[in-house]
């Protein structure tokens, strides 16, 4: 019986392995030099109906090895006579386990286990005498090497260097030997047109069954045609088929701004690879690394885009072509679309979400039709883009004046919160030191400490979310200082505006309010309709609902003032 039983020759060979600075000991791990090693020890011992099992590529720290699952199976199957590997490290580098295998499991299973390089053989008894040292030198040496090449990844992410191996779809490898991307003539214009259907209003899944429909091979597939490779959840027999997932992560991917972003996953430990996400702050952004498939214009339309986006009733296949850009003057939330089956496309209308959800106790009506508010805002654009550009000139001295004013009172207004809630923030942490002192020394009861610090850490951890944002607003704010040579330069390549379209208002309106009327509930009274402008902030001033005043700015409240500007 034991005659026919397997000695298996055993190799392993990691990444970690594979990266060793120096060439003789990389090349001595090598699977086919452990291979040679171990025949060639099995020949001299007299080790007959050997079989040779590796594992290339697999970590020392877990046993989830392909070959080494197959060794296990053999072994319970009693077909394993002798294990015999090059070293200890060969077996693996986690120490309880590795010694789980070879104190208490291989004895009890009648498996020889022989490591020779260490000197290891399970039928000498003080062979096995420093097995524990070795074992606890081995797995260090694997936290050593997992620190040293998560320090190489965190310089190389620094630099700008892309981690993955398969670029990005839309994009190809410079050369094969380069881990630089340029544009792929054949999927970038793919890409392309995915950013312009968001930007026109469609969602993922809708532009997911587009390109179904229009037969456009899928990323995984388009990658294992174009270079036979086969990516994780290929499926050949769907090439054509779009997931609205797949769509949504190429719509928020900056790789298409030209920008490299490294250190989005992480594992657990050096021992557990299963991955995680890692927190936003913890990731590595360089900019400006490639050339960009899509301008920053379109990438912060389709971003808005996508923050905002509602999805339409069933019955309406059109989404609403303001999403996301009308709100209450009041309140300041934001506007519904009211339409159903029944009513007319010349019926449909806008209200107030808090009036729809809370009653007339909370807020008002604010109701105004679409038609009305397209007809409007068109009309607007239409008279601001044209004073753009026939008068650049008055038009940038005039938006830069009424900017910096208002741009100072705002930001500052800013500040004194953010210097208010770093205070509160600094004070609670005095608060609740003094809590501690006070309860260590009996002054203040447990159920108190407990009851106080639970009030003060939910307010400090609320302050901790609301900081950050209120500082990025900030920040956005001092960026935001008017660009009217942006703003001129768009109107000048839309000469002609024939009607509103979800790219034309994201491109040039950031915000609509929409106030209430002078008499409630009344259809003939007027009604404040606001705009405020991309790259140049507010250009408004209260317009009446049906009247043809043009506006520029809420400081411009006549026709003559206008006439003045334009003349």
């Amino acid at each position: 019986m034991a005659s026919q039983k397997y000695n298996i020759l055993y190799g392993r060979l990691s990444q970690e392995d594979e990266r060793q600075r120096d060439d003789r000991q990389k090349e001595s791990n090598s699977i086919h030099n452990q291979k040679l090693f171990l025949e060639q020890y099995a020949a001299d011992h007299g080790f007959e109906n050997t079989l040779f099992l590796a594992d290339d590529g697999y970590s020392g720290t877990n046993f989830d090895r392909p070959a080494w699952k197959k060794i296990i199976e053999m072994v319970e199957r009693d077909e394993v006579e002798t294990i015999i590997v090059k070293d200890l490290s060969r077996l693996g580098r986690e120490y309880l386990q590795v010694g789980q295998y070879t104190e208490i499991y291989f004895p009890e299973k009648g498996v020889r286990f022989i490591a020779v390089n260490d000197g290891v053989d399970s039928l000498v008894e003080s062979s096995n005498d420093f097995n524990p040292i070795r074992n606890w030198a081995n797995e260090l040496h694997a936290k050593d090497t997992s620190k040293k090449v998560r320090a190489i990844k965190k310089m190389q992410a620094e630099r700008g260097e892309r981690l993955g191996g398969k670029p990005p779809y839309g994009y190809k490898k410079k050369d094969k030997d380069s881990k630089e991307i340029i544009p792929d003539e054949e999927t970038a214009p793919i890409v392309r047109w995915i950013f312009d259907l968001c930007a026109a209003g469609k969602g993922p899944n809708q532009i997911a069954r587009i390109l179904t429909r229009e037969q456009v091979l899928n990323p995984t597939n388009q990658y294992y045609q174009a270079t036979g490779t086969a990516c994780t959840n290929l499926d050949t027999t769907r090439p054509y088929t779009w997931s609205g997932r797949t769509v949504a992560k190429i719509l928020e991917n900056k790789v298409y701004i030209g920008h490299t972003l490294n250190m989005r996953k992480t594992t657990l430990s050096y021992k557990n690879k299963k991955q995680i996400q890692k927190p936003e702050s913890e990731q590595i952004l360089v900019e400006n690394t490639h050339e960009p498939l899509i301008s920053m214009e379109i990438w912060e339309i389709v971003q808005d885009v996508r923050e905002h986006k509602r999805r339409p009733p069933k019955h309406m296949e059109e989404p609403n072509l303001f999403s996301g850009l009308v709100y209450c003057a009041d309140c300041g939330k934001y506007m519904v679309l009211c339409r159903t089956e029944k009513m007319r496309e010349d019926q449909y209308y806008f209200r107030c979400s808090t009036y729809s959800k809370r009653g007339k106790n909370a807020c008002s009506p604010h109701q105004i039709r679409e038609a009305d508010l397209k007809a409007i805002v068109l009309d607007d654009l239409r008279r601001v883009t044209h004073f753009a550009r026939m008068k650049e000139r008055q038009f940038a001295q005039y938006i830069n004046q009424r900017n910096t004013a208002e741009l100072r009172r705002e930001i500052n207004r800013l500040q004194k919160d953010l210097d208010s809630m770093h205070r509160r923030y600094d004070e609670l942490s005095a608060l609740f030191k003094r809590l501690y002192e006070d309860n260590v020394l009996g002054r203040v009861s447990d159920e108190q400490f407990r009851m106080l610090s639970a009030d003060y850490n939910a307010e400090q951890k609320n302050l901790s979310v609301a900081i950050p944002a209120k500082e990025e607003q900030l920040e956005k704010l001092k960026a935001s200082a008017a660009n009217v040579d942006a703003f001129i330069e768009k109107a000048k390549r839309y000469t002609t505006i024939d009607e509103l379209t979800p790219e034309l208002l994201r491109l040039f309106i950031q915000r609509i309010e929409v106030g209430e009327r002078s008499q409630k509930y009344s259809r003939s009274a007027g009604q404040s309709v606001r705009i405020v402008y991309r790259d140049i902030g507010r250009v408004d001033s209260p317009m009446q609902e049906g009247e043809h005043i043009p506006y520029i700015t809420k400081q411009i409240t006549d026709i003559e003032e206008i006439k003045r500007l334009l003349a």
